[in-house]
């Protein structure tokens, strides 16, 4: 059978990848935001329209961030266990 060694896997790893979408979404949100104002149709559905989307993600943005406060990001994953439930019928030979 497949043995792992024992490796411990910090949960910041995680973060890191939560914050690394993060980044990319803001982004993401600032060239959608950059592209409404600037060829969009002006009028109050336009503003009404930005100012939902950026107020839902400042929303979100700070909810999510508020229940991962509580966690201990220093706690490490053990790896030793991952295998316990494989099966032979999960991979079958070909």
């Amino acid at each position: 059978m497949f043995e792992l060694p024992n490796i411990d896997l910090p949960l910041y790893v995680f973060l890191v990848v939560f914050g690394a979408y993060m980044v990319f979404y803001v982004l993401y949100s600032l060239f959608n935001i950059y592209h409404l104002v600037r060829y969009g149709v002006y009028g109050f559905g336009l503003y009404l329209i930005v100012t939902v989307f950026t107020g839902g993600t400042i929303l979100l943005v700070a909810g999510s961030t508020f229940l991962l406060l509580e966690y201990n990001w220093m706690l490490p994953i053990s790896l030793e266990n991952a295998t316990e439930f494989y099966n032979e019928d999960l991979f079958p030979a070909l």
